[in-house]
């Protein structure tokens, strides 16, 4: 039951009444309260509001308005036209949008909204004109809202959302055929400021909290799991929404080309009262998209089993393969954050949440240089406008320099400012190591399984080699630092060492088929009439960087055998190659040497 409460100032003298109920009269409804003035008539008047509240069943008398009073007398008397079911018939036919959304838009009508406007006429101009819509706005200012463990005015956002979702449903009666109303009051009314949101530490809570590389890296020192330590590093790395990122299925990576891995993100993950958590798809067409991945990721998801579990199962999981809640990574955040602080590795003042992860990643690239177009489709945004109110304040497109910034940042390493004028120029190399072997230097040495080697002047580079070996071949290649001067005395100097990264080519290959001395064709290796293709380092056999070579010769043994093959860097000039080899290899195979004395038979030109 609603209740009149004298509220008085220190000297025991009444200032005001104040009528208070819990919306709908149950036990956990929203308390309300309407004030009036602290003298007879305001006694008076607070007492009759009171018995209306009652006589509506806890509800708000209609044709009241929060803060101005009745408006008229029979408001609403239309059930068709009053507010609350209009609304939310307005909301339940949107087309286009989640269930998610439609919630959330019930639940902001529910508490902010119906409370002034739920028993009004959407149709009467005395109901909804400008100055009511002010009055609300100045009241929803005054609103104390919780986020989390505190409690706040409500922000300046916040009550611009609101007021939009308002003055789509006023917009809505405007455009209805008849039309209900002949304008929208909500346009024109001043709103305060996106950008006031106070003075004090604790009202700026909402402003995005940039982090440095470092602090990033501190905060994942402290995570309690290794997945939450990948997790903080990931998010950071590439950018992704907490819905997106653990949404990644196995199959979501992509390492066509093992030394610039990317992610397929297609997908996140839903919320909705009727369905509960589901997979739906991205925030918007924007946010489906592929990008490249460090390194330093890539390890991530291998240590989380991307290449070893199936490809529909979680990267990122609970323990039991299911999805991982919020919830669960946010209590192991925000310890880190808290033990982070305690450690230094984070100043006091900064109270990061899991988003801002996203928010420092899209920083460190802007910082870079890296543009603001490229900044939008990295992160997915539907808008450059987006992207450019929330990150244009920055200072100032390669993927590749992209990837250096990011891997810098975890690394710990310092960001190097790139200049862009057309596109990011290739970094330079260190110096080659020295020749003289007295003079301190080192070589970094890659040691593959069959005993191979290869020497580079960088540690980095060869560490890259390394990892790209053991992606591809399934194998492990160890790297070792050795003086350049043992070097130079096995291998007769340092010419052959690498000063930067090696080239790879993609090579193409069809065969070896083999025929007999009658033409007939043996039993072929597994997939050699099947196009595939393999990338090749530089030094090892089978590289070239032509589009397409064959051969047609005799093999040894007393079988007497001719093999076909084709090989190069493009795809449709191997294809062909191989008719050609096919068609050679089928001219020879009667003249093997060891049925008529003749020498192996080259290809021709």
């Amino acid at each position: 039951m609603a209740y009149v409460k004298e509220m008085k100032n220190k000297d025991d003298v009444v200032t005001s009444h104040r009528v208070r109920w819990r919306l709908g009269g149950a036990r956990d409804g929203e308390w309300q309260s309407e004030r009036f003035d602290g003298d007879e008539a305001g006694r008076e008047a607070a007492e009759a509001f009171c018995a209306a509240v009652n006589e509506c069943g806890q509800e708000w008398p209609p044709g009241w308005v929060k803060g101005k009073g009745m408006i008229a007398p029979d408001a609403a008397d239309e059930s068709e036209y009053r507010f609350t079911r209009y609304a939310a018939d307005s909301v339940d036919h949107r087309t286009g949008v989640e269930d998610r959304y439609r919630d959330a838009c019930h639940g902001e009508l529910e508490r902010y909204v119906y409370p002034t406007f739920g028993n009004c006429d959407v149709r009467s101009s005395e109901h909804f004109s400008r100055r009511t819509i002010q009055a609300w706005v100045n009241q929803l200012e005054k609103t104390v809202v919780r986020r989390g463990s505190k409690t706040k005015l409500m922000s300046p956002k916040t009550i611009k959302n609101l007021h939009g979702l308002l003055s789509s449903i006023l917009q809505e009666a405007v455009e209805a055929d008849p039309p209900l109303r002949d304008r929208n009051p909500c346009r024109g009314v001043r709103l305060p400021r996106t950008d006031d949101d106070g003075t004090t530490d604790d009202e700026i809570d909402e402003d995005i909290e940039f982090l440095l590389p470092e602090e990033v890296t501190g905060i994942a020192s402290c995570m309690r799991t290794p997945q939450g330590r990948r997790l903080v590093e990931d998010i950071y790395a590439t950018g992704c929404r907490w819905g997106e990122i653990s949404a990644f299925a196995c199959r979501h990576l992509d390492t066509a080309d093992a030394v610039k891995p990317r992610v397929r993100i297609t997908r996140a993950w839903k919320w909705s009262k009727s369905q509960g958590h589901y997979i739906g798809k991205p925030k918007s067409k924007r946010s489906r998209r592929s990008i490249r991945i460090t390194l330093h990721t890539f390890d991530n998801w291998v240590e989380q089993g991307a290449l070893t579990r199936g490809s529909d199962e979680l990267v990122y999981h609970n323990g039991q393969g299911e999805r991982l809640p919020y919830s669960t990574f946010y209590d192991e955040w925000m310890a880190a954050v808290q033990r982070a602080k305690e450690l230094g590795l984070l100043p006091a003042h900064k109270n990061p949440t899991i988003h801002d992860l996203r928010h420092s990643h899209a920083a460190a690239l802007i910082s870079a240089g890296h543009s603001l177009t490229y900044v939008q489709r990295r992160l997915g945004h539907e808008s450059i406008k987006t992207t450019s109110d929330l990150y244009g304040h920055l200072l100032p497109e390669a993927d590749d320099a992209a990837m250096t910034t990011i891997d810098a940042s975890l690394d710990g390493l310092p960001i190097t400012h790139v200049a862009l004028p057309e596109r990011a120029p290739v970094p330079a190399a260190r110096p080659a190591v020295a020749a003289s072997a007295g003079d301190g230097s080192f070589v970094h040495v890659v040691v593959f399984p069959d005993g191979h080697q290869e020497a580079f002047a960088r540690d980095d580079f060869a560490r890259l080699v390394a990892d790209v070996w053991k992606l591809e071949r399934r194998q492990e290649a160890r790297v070792e630092q050795r003086p350049a001067g043992w070097w130079a005395a096995r291998h007769g100097g340092l010419d052959g060492v690498h000063p930067a990264m090696p080239a790879r080519a993609k090579i193409w290959r069809l065969g070896p088929v083999v025929y007999g001395p009658d033409g007939e064709q043996k039993a072929a290796a597994p997939g050699a009439h099947e196009l595939r293709a393999a990338w090749v380092w530089e030094w090892e056999e089978g590289y070239t960087t032509e589009e397409a070579g064959w051969s047609a010769q005799h093999g040894p043994g007393p079988e007497c055998l001719t093999e076909a093959a084709a090989w190069g860097t493009d795809e449709k000039a191997v294809r062909a190659a191989f008719v050609k080899a096919r068609t050679k290899a089928l001219r020879i195979c009667g003249r093997h040497p060891l049925l008529a004395q003749s020498t192996v038979v080259q290809p021709e030109p």
